[in-house]
């Protein structure tokens, strides 16, 4: 405890930001820095073997203590629970915003693209992208294959989309899900109705176009606006019946989700809370754990996580800013072919992911349990530099470890002894009469073989009063060699709480 203490201190002495200065040590004088944080990591260990309540609170607990701002995933019930005990052991309870249906936090994901700075901001084309990505990957349809007749509705979906945030952004309204809906819901369906005075009266979409000619506008956005009008007063009323209804069901149902009960009030209001929070220091919990809300959770935990790899990889990073962290307890749950792409990039930013999981299966299985998963898995492990591996009777995920800490040349001992004389009756009376002879030969050989075999991860103490709270795992590190001369370090962490 004392030393743990010290340690901090000492740590604290020092830019706690700067990317050579040590979150925590693995062993005496064997420190994590927030070099190797922000490469990634990933803990995997059998469900009770300890690597939430070792490796991981260890890890939580340094990101906390360095001042690190971080949105955490909720896969289980229990999550907010042992983050809000986590910032109240680090003095971070002010940092905390638990972002769910009984809290005050909104986040309207589409406006905040429309609004935000930066020269990227405010591209109709980003925005359209955003939402069909989002919506895309939190069913994990993104990665199926459509037909040429598929890809030809979709895009007309889009089109659709695109004039209809250009309009409301025009007319200076609100970009929202339900603004979306009442723009395409209340479009004209024949060019009669164009010139109806009825539809004008009561068209959301007449009165947002007529308020966007009325207001001021760029070169560029009078471009913008002759296409939009001529969208909706010409060519959207000209198709024929089936082919608008058709466009227009492959937007409802698309954005359908959107428009409901828990993610209409949290995501399709004004903004009082955005992914940018991070950057101040803040721990955004989002309190919707999947195993409660279904679906539902599951698609804003998604659309957060997308959110905040998108906004975070704008920033240029370096030494005296703050580093931030993604946190996936059951992270298959939460796993996107996104995830890949970002990991790839995200040390840049200065972005420390985290994920924990019971084995690797459940990573192919989640993302369709193909060839082309296993190398989506591999590749989105490579980039995850620290690698903690606790207790596990998976013979797949084990076979994994060996593998990643590798093999090396060991010698192995051989003796062989061999008996001489006659047999049968006469060899035992010979025997008896001192006569049998025998020799013994040894020697060795030298072969490669795994340094860590399989079998030992099943060996490893899992916590608990029986083992006095202590958790073994195996960390290997990229590109590193423990003073021992070995890739890889037995670590043991305490379920203990800290005083």
């Amino acid at each position: 405890m004392k030393l743990w203490k010290l340690f901090h201190r000492e740590r604290r002495r020092r830019d706690p930001w700067d990317h050579g200065a040590p979150l925590l040590e693995f062993a005496k004088h064997v420190p994590w820095t927030n070099r190797h944080a922000m490469n990634g990591t990933l803990i995997v260990g059998a469900s009770g073997s300890g690597k939430t309540s070792g490796s991981g609170r260890a890890i939580a607990n340094a990101f906390l203590q360095s001042g690190y701002g971080g949105i955490v995933l909720c896969g289980k019930s229990d999550e907010t629970t042992n983050w809000c005990r986590l910032c109240e052991d680090s003095q971070r309870t002010g940092d905390l915003i638990l972002f769910g249906k009984t809290q005050p936090w909104r986040f309207n994901f589409l406006d905040d693209e429309l609004t935000r700075s930066g020269e990227g901001a405010g591209l109709t084309e980003n925005i359209v992208a955003l939402l069909m990505t989002i919506l895309e990957v939190a069913d994990k349809s993104g990665g199926g294959k459509a037909s040429a007749s598929d890809a030809y509705w979709r895009n007309a979906a889009k089109q659709l989309i695109r004039n209809a945030v250009d309009a409301i952004s025009l007319s200076k309204q609100r970009l929202s899900v339900p603004a979306l809906y009442r723009m395409v819901s209340s479009a004209p369906i024949s060019l009669e109705q164009v010139k109806s005075q009825e539809w004008k009266s009561r068209s959301f979409c007449y009165h947002s176009l007529l308020e966007a000619e009325r207001l001021p506008r760029t070169a560029s956005q009078n471009a913008d606006f002759a296409l939009v009008l001529d969208y909706f007063t010409v060519e959207f009323p000209s198709l024929s019946d089936k082919t608008r209804s058709v466009i227009v069901s492959t937007f409802t149902s698309t954005i359908d989700v959107l428009q409901r009960g828990i993610l209409r009030d949290l995501f399709c209001a004004e903004s009082n809370i955005t992914p940018r929070a991070v950057e101040e220091g803040k721990i955004i919990v989002i309190d919707l754990p999947v195993k409660e809300f279904g679906q539902v959770g599951l698609f804003a935990q998604i659309l957060w996580k997308y959110c905040l790899q998108r906004t975070i990889e704008r920033r240029t990073f370096g030494n005296g800013m703050r580093p931030v962290f993604v946190w996936m307890d059951e992270a298959q749950t939460f796993l996107t072919s996104n995830d890949m792409e970002f990991q790839a990039t995200c040390r840049s930013a200065g972005v420390a992911t985290v994920m924990l999981t019971q084995n690797v299966s459940n990573f192919y299985a989640a993302l369709g349990g193909s060839e082309k998963a296993e190398a989506e898995t591999a590749s989105l492990f490579s980039n995850l530099s620290t690698k903690i591996f606790h207790a596990n009777s998976d013979h797949g995920t084990n076979d994994f470890a060996s593998n990643v800490i590798g093999q090396s040349l060991q010698q192995f001992a051989n003796a062989n002894t061999s008996t001489s004389g006659a047999s049968g009756l006469w060899g035992l009376l010979d025997g008896m009469n001192g006569e049998q002879t025998s020799s013994t030969t040894a020697g060795y050989s030298e072969s490669y073989n795994f340094e860590v075999q399989p079998s030992e991860f099943t060996r490893l103490r899992t916590g608990g009063e029986e083992n006095d709270g202590l958790i073994d795992a195996i960390v290997v590190q990229n590109g590193r060699t423990f003073d021992s001369g070995r890739t890889w370090l037995p670590v043991t962490f305490t379920q203990k709480r800290r005083g």
